[in-house]
């Protein structure tokens, strides 16, 4: 078995675990469920795909969509060659849509279920991109694909950009190589921390949007941990209940809005919370009184997460050791940094 403190790479993880447990589940969307052994074979027929269709290592293809096995499995695989994807907010109006395309320079533009009109309001406005491709169409080259041998990126590679800000001006592009994004989970891995520790039998719920580091970076970890991302197209109050009571997930990442959403349904109060472990929040600022009523509605361990898409995510992690329902001095602190972080 390869020592996992050496993987620093999609290729790498997804290789490892392909080999370590082939039958485990990685991926699942609605009914869709992929391996190990599956989604290392169909990330590899997407690095085929893209290389036989011209692109090469450093070229952009962009996503718009929302949060799909399509998307995760585009993204490794466009990872595993050296090829760079760049999800864009869905709910960004056509303009912003265009301006991020443009400025990426992207070459393929993917576009999720439901999305179909895409090219048509970019039309003639995004001139390197040279093919559109919809996700059933996306689906159909990758099963036509046939995996062939190519050259694994490393991990000084890129593998991600991500926008961010815009709220005084055009948005930034964050480029995040594979060692970012693999680099300080091997650190909190090695740390002895119990809460950044995965069990064999947890099942990471991708429920933010992917075009946020708090989305994509979910199913990051899962694969770097080798256990099941299960994702939501986006976040519903029923969609995370059925993840609880029949996914199975363990731990997740959400924003407070969406916590105070959850409250207020009818059915938080009848579902089964015995398998969640860690909520990750974080993002913007949580009342006491909704924290309070969180802990005693889903009774798992609570961590504030603080971070950047600049950083890869969570840099600073306030442990659930510091959450008291009553208040404290160090509740009103983003936490301390993970191993790894300096301040």
């Amino acid at each position: 078995m390869a020592d996992l403190s050496e993987l620093l790479t999609f290729d790498e993880f997804l290789r490892h675990w392909a080999a370590d447990r082939p039958d485990q589940l990685a991926m699942s969307e609605e009914d869709r469920r992929y391996s190990y052994a599956e989604l290392e074979q169909r990330t590899a027929q997407v690095a085929t795909m893209l290389l036989q269709g011209g692109l090469k290592k450093g070229d952009r293809i962009a996503w718009i969509g929302k949060n799909s096995d399509l998307y995760f499995t585009l993204f490794y695989g466009a990872a595993r060659a050296g090829i760079v994807m760049v999800p864009i907010g869905w709910r960004l109006a056509p303009a912003e849509w265009t301006f991020i395309v443009n400025d990426t320079q992207a070459k393929w533009l993917f576009t999720g279920a439901g999305f179909d009109d895409v090219a048509n309001a970019l039309s003639g406005q995004t001139p390197h991109v040279v093919k559109s491709i919809k996700a059933d169409e996306a689906r159909a080259l990758i099963d036509a694909t046939v995996r062939a041998e190519f050259d694994a990126a490393g991990p000084d590679d890129a593998a991600l950009q991500l926008y961010t800000s815009g709220t005084t001006g055009n948005p930034k592009g964050a480029v995040l190589s594979n060692h970012n994004l693999f680099g300080l989970r091997k650190n909190a891995n090695e740390a002895d921390m119990p809460y950044t520790k995965w069990e064999e039998d947890e099942v990471v719920l991708v429920a933010m949007p992917c075009a946020h580091i708090g989305g994509t970076g979910l199913g990051v970890m899962a694969v770097a941990s080798g256990l099941p991302a299960y994702i939501l197209a986006e976040f519903t109050p029923d969609g995370f209940f059925d993840a609880v009571e029949t996914g199975g997930v363990t731990r997740l990442f959400i924003v407070p809005a969406a916590l105070l959403i959850l409250l207020q349904h009818p059915r938080c109060a009848t579902v089964d919370y015995s398998r969640l472990k860690y909520i990750l929040y974080g993002a913007a600022p949580i009342p006491l009184e909704l924290l309070r009523q969180c802990i005693h509605m889903f009774k798992s361990e609570f961590i504030q997460v603080y971070g950047m898409t600049e950083t890869t995510g969570t840099i600073c992690m306030l442990p659930p050791e510091d959450h008291d329902p009553d208040g404290n001095v160090r509740m009103r602190s983003a936490g301390k940094p993970l191993p790894g972080v300096e301040l």
